[in-house]
């Protein structure tokens, strides 16, 4: 599907795909610094145990790093052309 890109696109694209990177980076340094307001233990909730908590923070890790390799794995094909 890349090679269907018109050239003149190109630029637009790295630039455009860089910044959502950063953007995507910067919201896993926000997650990753607020992480004990997220994922703590909430007195409101009952049955709040830490086996649920921690499947809560693998659900965000994984749809993450998906997300983030994805856009790495699309930003190096697309510098590669």
């Amino acid at each position: 599907m890349l090679a269907l890109i018109s050239r003149e696109a190109l630029p637009a694209l790295r630039i455009a795909g860089t910044i959502f990177l950063m953007i995507n980076l910067l919201g896993g340094v926000y997650i990753f610094r607020n992480r004990h307001r997220f994922f703590d233990q909430d007195p409101d909730v009952a049955e709040d145990i830490p086996a649920v908590r921690k499947i809560g923070v693998e659900l965000v890790l994984m749809i993450w790093g998906v997300l983030t390799a994805l856009i790495i794995f699309t930003l190096i094909q697309l510098w590669r052309d």
